[in-house]
């Protein structure tokens, strides 16, 4: 992860130095954003009960093309997660070849690090604000995943299992969003904003045989500053 975030962080100071140089059309800033995440699934093996309150958090990047448009990424730690029971008896790769009663109940905790490439339309400025829609995909790459395990009954079965086996290496959804960012001074301004992501593929990994499907969704509430 340290080589990843070191690679990215070169890239990015190396683009924005050069676009500084050219338009000054480059900004970026910092967020934290408490976020709410639960997991869905068509799959009738599969019942989604529950959410999980998170954090994301990590560093914004407007590239503005040219000022009402920008093309906005960053580097974002996000902690997701949501709970999920399986109907069926079922198979983990954490456990070999123990099976789990039908009504097994796996309550997900996973970090991501996670790159939007999103494009942002923006109105020009209203007094101090300045209105966005945002939209556009986000993916992640898996840091770290735990898992609390129960029973049909609800007894645990496991407490804060490492459960990376069992959790896609990858992620990748829509994101769609609209805020408003309020100028301080100069080019300092309060970002906030109200994200959905949708994710499309599949966020477990169950062993062959016993194979199910679900999503990975959050709703976040953006908060940052751009300097």
């Amino acid at each position: 992860m340290k080589k990843i975030l070191s690679i990215f962080l070169f890239i990015m100071i190396a683009k924005i130095s050069t676009a500084q140089d050219e338009d000054k059309g480059v900004r970026f800033g910092l967020t934290i954003s408490p976020q709410i995440s639960w997991m869905t699934s068509s799959d009738k093996g599969l019942t989604g009960n529950g959410s999980y309150l998170g954090l994301s958090y990590g560093l914004l990047i407007d590239i503005l093309i040219p000022k009402n448009y920008a093309f906005a990424t960053g580097l974002i730690l996000s902690s997701e997660g949501g709970k999920l029971i399986y109907n069926n008896q079922t198979k983990f790769n954490t456990y070999g070849e123990l099976i789990f009663d039908a009504g097994t109940a796996v309550d997900y905790r996973t970090q991501y690090l996670k790159i939007p490439l999103t494009m942002k339309l923006r109105t020009n400025q209203i007094g101090y604000i300045t209105y966005f829609g945002q939209f556009g995909l986000e993916g992640g790459i898996r840091i770290r995943s735990k898992a609390d395990i129960t029973n049909n009954a609800g007894n645990f079965i496991e407490d804060k299992i490492d459960f990376g086996k069992d959790v896609t290496i990858g992620d990748v959804g829509l994101l769609i969003g609209g805020g408003a960012e309020f100028e301080l001074t100069g080019k300092t301004a309060i970002h906030t904003s109200l994200q959905y992501c949708s994710g499309f593929i599949d966020a477990t990994n169950n062993p062959k045989d016993f194979k199910t499907k679900s999503s990975l969704n959050n709703l976040r509430l953006q908060l940052g500053v751009y300097f």
